[in-house]
């Protein structure tokens, strides 16, 4: 079975931060296997455990972020926290209500936007700070 995939990993969506860059495939590729799912009609099988999996998988990936940019000193950290805790509600609060109401679809959608712009967009804010040296005490 030759199927594509929903979301095409490229070298542009590599911000250059390998253990970042890594977590991000990961998301992807739990996103992907949600698509495929979908797309044989079993979307709905595989949506709690997806939505189990970007819980957990998210909590992870955005305390590692954090931490990078605590250490970096950045300065939009607390922005960018508040942001993290948006997203994960808003996971939460979708990834729900596919699941009460049978729309694997609509999560599907939903992870695809969020995770992009989160990706190509808000993590591309501090990815400049973070190659600068560390700035003096």
């Amino acid at each position: 079975m030759n199927q594509p995939m929903y979301i095409i990993w490229t070298d542009s969506c590599n911000l250059g931060i390998p253990i970042i860059d890594e977590q991000h495939r990961g998301i992807v590729s739990t996103i992907n296997s949600l698509y495929y799912f979908v797309s044989q009609g079993k979307g709905y099988d595989a949506l709690l455990p997806t939505l189990r999996i970007m819980e957990q998988y998210s909590i992870l990936h955005f305390e590692t972020e954090e931490r990078i940019m605590e250490h970096a000193r950045y300065p939009g950290l607390e922005r960018h926290h508040r942001l993290h805790c948006e997203l994960t509600n808003q996971t939460k609060t979708v990834l729900a209500s596919a699941a009460l109401h049978h729309e694997p679809d609509k999560a599907l959608h939903f992870l695809k936007d969020w995770w992009l712009t989160h990706i190509n967009v808000d993590d591309r804010n501090y990815v400049d700070w973070l190659a600068k040296p560390l700035p003096k005490p």
